[in-house]
């Protein structure tokens, strides 16, 4: 019985432990995600001078338009001035 009990506290651990790796590396992921978008929206809002709103709504439009993750709209506005 005992061991039963220390088994289950083994596996629980382990999926405690899954699920916070996870998170971590969502959450690492969003904050990459976030600095891009900010950039994207940084270089439409001195191109097409707008403000923030309307610059995150351009790429939203984009993204929806082509079917592409706002975040990969945002990369390569950022890179193509990079160029």
């Amino acid at each position: 019985m005992v061991s039963a009990g220390y088994a289950a506290v083994t596996v629980n651990n382990v999926a405690s432990y899954s699920c916070a790796t996870t998170e971590a590396a969502q959450l690492r992921v969003a904050m990459e995600s976030r600095a891009v978008i900010d950039q994207a929206k940084g270089i439409l809002m001195v191109r097409d001078r707008c403000s923030p709103e309307e610059a995150f709504e351009v790429l939203r439009r984009i993204s929806q338009n082509r079917n592409v993750k706002l975040r990969d709209i945002a990369q390569s506005i950022v890179e193509a001035v990079q160029k």
